[in-house]
């Protein structure tokens, strides 16, 4: 009965390039509170296709979510959270007509490309130096709603307009642990909505959840240990390497 409910195709080579992909996103999304879904999101779209794999980049969160968002609440800035967050989840299903609606190849090459653009500003030390406030976050989560909808990438945005900021690490970690939890019930909802989350998303979660909760664990356990610098090489070049890969193929 069993062989009948698990997809055919679940375990396979794909299912393990898969694993590997979650497994360093954990240990990027453990060690800064972010940054996870900037290497599952385009390598599962690579592997699965973006209907697929921006779903599941998306929902295995779920892990992280559990782990890292009750340390992080009494860390956060909420006014900044809910600031970036509401109008992200106004947003997010218009990114997700995207999602649905553009054609695979370009999807998942899209995804790369912002992943890059990311990284690319991260490295050259670009700040933003704009004016601060709730119009600026307003602005930086609608954005990041469309593109949480879209790629599953809810972060660039937000990711750029924080660590400009003068907050602590501590802080800017917990602000944008909060506004990714937030996003991820955004997902449940609107992705269950457009017919997303399939039996074969599901199974797909269930079996690299693990692998995530695994990762995220570890880098935790590296926060405050490692040199924040060093690991922030290692991360963008990990991202900068994942991504142009699934431009280019």
């Amino acid at each position: 009965m069993l062989e009948n409910l698990v997809p055919a195709d679940l375990v396979g080579t794909d299912l393990l390039i898969g694993a590997l992909a979650v497994f360093t996103a954990g240990l990027i999304r453990g060690f800064s509170g972010f940054g996870s879904a900037l290497i599952t999101a385009p390598m599962l779209s690579w592997v699965w296709g973006p209907q697929v794999g921006v779903p599941v980049a998306a929902l295995i969160e779920i892990a992280p979510a559990i782990q890292l968002t009750p340390k992080a609440i009494p860390v956060a800035n909420w006014r900044t959270v809910w600031a970036f967050s509401i109008p992200a989840l106004i947003l997010l299903p218009v990114g997700s007509w995207i999602l649905v609606n553009a054609p695979s190849d370009d999807m998942r090459r899209g995804i790369a490309v912002v992943v890059l653009l990311l990284v690319a500003v991260l490295w050259s030390g670009w700040r933003y130096r704009g004016p601060r406030g709730l119009l600026p976050e307003i602005g930086v989560g609608a954005v990041g709603g469309t593109l949480a909808g879209a790629a599953g990438v809810a972060g660039p945005p937000a990711i750029l307009y924080s660590m400009s900021g003068d907050d602590s690490p501590a802080v800017i970690r917990a602000n944008l642990i909060g506004y990714f939890t937030m996003i991820l019930i955004g997902f449940l909802i609107v992705f269950t909505a457009r017919g997303l989350i399939t039996v074969d998303v599901l199974w797909r979660i269930g079996a690299l959840i693990p692998v995530f909760i695994i990762g995220t664990a570890i880098g935790t356990k590296m926060f405050g240990l490692a040199s924040a610098r060093t690991f922030r090489n290692i991360a963008l070049t990990i991202l900068a390497i994942s991504s142009t890969w699934v431009l280019l193929t």
